[in-house]
């Protein structure tokens, strides 16, 4: 299931129309008392390796649980990469499991079309799912890339946060490993200046779209329709559908460190964006215009306004933005079909998500406001928002570790 429409499917159905057919690893029994997979998508990935190692360095593991590695490659793909596949597959089959994590891995060759890291993820992803449903019990699904490590209280957090707060999806925090030269600061800087910029106009649920961060219930995954098979921005697709729905939640108590380094795999995302760093540093050192989140922020305070006929004073940019998707055309059919506003808000955000609100930011930027640069926009986005002291003063590097210390803390500012 690819777009963007969420569905309520049995986990039967599911299995029976949209999951991958085939199994992964014949004649496997899960163990009785299996709670969570991390599930770990890996192509021409010399370093797996020392991601699955560092999940298994985990400390007070609080259930039993399998790493299950899907290294893949595009049936076409150069005698180099399946040859450094297949020795990234010995190296993993070495490794022992521990008294609580043990690991399956496998080697597949994809469809030249479908090829990609969307795919890889589902076929994981539903491979977990078929064996909680052979237990007849529903488990914790979890997202990991093979360049990625994570801190060492990774398992217990997300174990702890899905049963305290009865969860059925959830995110982690991440952090990049930081140096001077690669790029990965303004890269970090412009994602959490992202989020936070929406989460000052008011957007309701907010989150980074980071795959290797994505966590859900097993039931869960199969009655919103699974992982998606795009060749990249797999995570974001996902989100997407299921950032709005019940008992979701971010979970700031462990960390993914994701690789910060350059990689041609995938069309776009950090590797894709630290090439281009390489070429032009202008374009990751620039930002969409804080006016935009002004904008944004106008619109959204005045939506209830705008829901009961009144016609407050939008912004020239907002309504021009309206106008061009029928909006209110739009609006006037989500009031027939809602008998309160928590209806109709509902029905709202599920049609005003992350697509359309991207939509709009480009929009916006394309005839309105051109992107600044990085450093003029993070200042304003402080003063409205974070608040940090002095923030004008200090680095890029420090300016970001104050403001994870905020993200971590769940805070909008210090």
């Amino acid at each position: 299931m690819d777009n963007g429409k969420t569905f309520s499917l049995s986990k039967d159905y599911y299995f029976k129309r949209y999951a991958w057919k085939m199994t992964l690893i014949p004649h496997f029994n899960p163990p009785l008392d299996l709670e969570m997979v991390v599930v770990i998508p890996a192509y021409k990935e010399p370093q797996l390796s020392t991601a699955v190692r560092s999940i298994l360095n985990c400390q007070d593991v609080p259930c039993k649980v399998i790493i299950l590695v899907i290294i893949n490659a595009p049936e076409q793909s150069s005698l180099d990469d399946f040859n450094q596949n297949k020795k990234t597959y010995e190296e993993i089959k070495k490794i022992k499991d521990t008294n609580k994590i043990s690991i399956q891995v496998v080697n597949i060759h994809l469809p030249q079309k479908k090829a990609g890291v969307g795919l890889a993820r589902k076929i994981g992803l539903d491979e977990a799912a078929r064996w909680f449903k052979k237990l007849n019990k529903s488990g914790i699904l979890v997202c990991f890339d093979g360049d990625c490590q994570c801190s060492d209280n990774y398992l217990v957090a997300i174990y702890k946060a899905y049963k305290d707060q009865n969860l059925n999806a959830a995110i982690l925090s991440y952090e990049h490993p930081l140096d001077l030269v690669s790029g990965i600061i303004p890269y970090e800087l412009g994602l959490r200046y992202y989020t936070d910029g929406l989460r000052y106009s008011g957007y309701p649920n907010v989150h980074q779209t980071l795959g290797s961060c994505i966590t859900i219930n097993s039931d869960h995954y199969c009655k919103y329709g699974g992982m998606n098979t795009k060749k990249a921005g797999e995570d974001f697709y996902f989100l997407n559908k299921i950032v709005r729905k019940p008992r979701f939640a971010e979970i700031h108590e462990a960390l993914v460190y994701p690789a910060a380094r350059i990689s041609d795999r995938v069309p776009f995302g950090t590797g894709r964006a630290l090439i281009g760093y390489q070429i032009n540093k202008e374009k990751i050192l620039s930002a969409y215009n804080p006016s935009i989140f002004e904008d944004l922020k106008i619109f959204l305070t005045n939506l209830p306004q705008i829901i009961q006929g009144q016609s407050p004073g939008l912004p020239e940019s907002i309504q021009s933005f309206l106008n061009s998707i029928d909006f209110y055309q739009k609006i006037n059919k989500l009031s027939k079909n809602s008998n309160h506003l928590t209806s109709f808000f509902k029905q709202f955000y599920d049609w005003f998500d992350y697509f359309m609100i991207l939509k709009l930011i480009h929009f916006l930027r394309n005839h309105f406001y051109p992107n600044i640069p990085l450093k003029i926009a993070l200042t304003q986005l402080n003063k409205n928002y974070w608040k940090i002291k002095a923030f004008k003063n200090l680095t890029f590097h420090d300016q970001l570790i104050k403001i994870r210390e905020l993200n971590r803390l769940d805070k909008q500012s210090i």
